[in-house]
């Protein structure tokens, strides 16, 4: 009876947690392609600040945190190192969706998002 009562409690805590985290990553994607779709440029400060949240975020993927530091360091483009990340995290078949799209997004832009890339981006919005 003790073992089905701590199944009964522990059970739905890990449900939780999963659930958590799984928020949480679509969060930090999300976050990252509303900083995308308003860009002009360059990140401002207090979307640099996010971006600088999701990188030290233990909860965060490794290619959330790629993400966010391309798109915290880019200056009109995503380009050097970044670049090289981004176009890798594209060719993962175990990336994300999500994060393959917000890749290809950031590699293509110049300066701010198309047309285009904003639908693309709507997609990625909680």
């Amino acid at each position: 009876m003790k073992k089905f009562l701590t199944c009964m409690l522990v059970v739905p805590l890990l449900i939780i947690s999963i659930m958590s985290a799984a928020q949480a990553a679509g969060s930090a994607i999300s976050a990252m392609a509303g900083i995308t779709m308003q860009l002009n440029h360059y990140p401002t400060d207090s979307e640099k600040q996010t971006l600088a949240s999701i990188i030290q975020d233990e909860q965060a993927s490794a290619d959330e945190k790629s993400l966010a530091g391309a798109l915290m360091r880019m200056q009109h483009q995503v380009g050097g190192d970044d670049a090289k990340k981004l176009q890798a995290l594209m060719a993962d078949g175990n990336a994300s969706a999500g994060a393959r799209t917000l890749a290809d997004v950031l590699l293509g832009l110049n300066h701010k998002a198309t047309a285009r890339d904003r639908e693309r981006l709507q997609t990625l919005l909680d």
